[in-house]
């Protein structure tokens, strides 16, 4: 029983030492660790070869020909790896000495999820995981999990090619399969809020709901929701809403109308193609949901509430002036 962590590099110049003394310094030995410098601009190269020569036994370095995103560079090192179960870390974060061997703890499950501290400038903020069907499709990270790489390869799982929102395509994509699943409360992934980070530094200008659409729309061609039980259908649903709310709302507030009315429409003639009948999910409400955090509820919940009485425009033209 081995672990395998994997780590996409790009532009961390200023991070990487530490992510890869802490993946280096754990509490057990036979683990390996997979950097995949993703065309970085900096000097992260040089410091993957010094850290390469010192621990050659334990760590490999592959270099991509061209910049493939975090997604593709992650399934270039699942496809080398060696260990039975997977542990994908980023560059710009690092975890606690026993957080392999904490992991390892649980390897009898195809997924076992954890929560993860937040660490915003040194102030550490601890998120627990809520034990709940939601939370697979409600918490999208890729990190703070540990995956058996048997499972991924048998049922082809890897990450979308659109590179916002990679790990949530990857999250739904273990959902549809099945993922027999453990949660343990356990905040050993030490997440650093880098601000210049792709997902920190996008806007309304990205037309951040486009990703959203082709997204889901890889999901449902590649993993039939159909095949699913209606409760399950209806989650991945959920997901879809939560997160076409979370583009107009965090990526679009302050757009303007002109712009925000493109986006809504674009928004509704989507839901109507992709989810025809959405009108009979019953999740679309605040109370009776465990899983999503209070910022996804109250967001679909009212957006989905005003679309029904047809106030959903007026909602979001509002929401584009402030």
């Amino acid at each position: 029983m081995r672990a395998t962590i994997i780590i996409p590099v790009y532009n961390v110049e200023k991070y990487l030492k530490r992510c890869l003394d802490s993946v280096l310094d754990q509490t057990i030995d036979d683990y390996e660790i997979i950097c995949v410098n993703d065309c970085s601009p900096d000097g992260c190269q040089d410091i993957l070869e010094e850290y390469e020569n010192k621990y050659s036994s334990k760590m490999k370095v592959l270099e991509n020909e061209e910049n493939m995103g975090q997604g593709r560079s992650r399934m270039r090192a699942v496809e080398i790896a060696q260990g039975d179960y997977i542990l994908f870390v980023d560059s710009d974060d690092y975890v606690a000495r026993d957080y392999i061997e904490t992991f390892l703890k649980y390897a009898d499950y195809d997924m076992v999820i954890a929560g993860y501290t937040k660490d915003v400038e040194g102030k550490l903020v601890v998120h627990d995981v809520i034990e709940s069907p939601w939370t697979l499709v409600c918490y999208p990270v890729a990190c703070c999990k540990m995956y058996r790489k048997a499972f991924l390869l048998e049922h082809g799982i890897d990450f979308s090619e659109v590179r916002v929102g990679e790990d949530i395509y990857f999250t739904l994509a273990l959902f549809c399969c099945n993922a027999k699943t453990k949660f343990i409360h356990y905040f050993g992934y030490y997440y650093y809020l880098n601000q210049q980070s792709t997902t920190q530094s996008l806007n309304y200008d990205g037309k951040h709901e486009r990703y959203v659409s082709v997204m889901f729309g890889k999901i449902l061609e590649k993993y039939p929701i159909d095949v699913l039980d209606t409760k399950k259908q209806q989650m991945v649903e959920y997901a879809y809403v939560a997160n076409m709310v979370n583009a107009l709302i965090t990526y679009g507030h302050g757009c303007k109308p002109r712009l925000m009315r493109e986006k809504y429409t674009f928004f509704r003639e989507d839901l109507n193609e992709k989810f025809p009948n959405y009108r009979k999910n019953p999740y679309y409400r605040v109370i009776g949901m465990v899983g999503p955090n209070s910022k996804i509820k109250w967001g679909v919940s009212v957006t989905m509430h005003m679309i029904k009485i047809g106030l959903g425009w007026p909602m979001y033209w509002l929401i584009s002036l402030i």
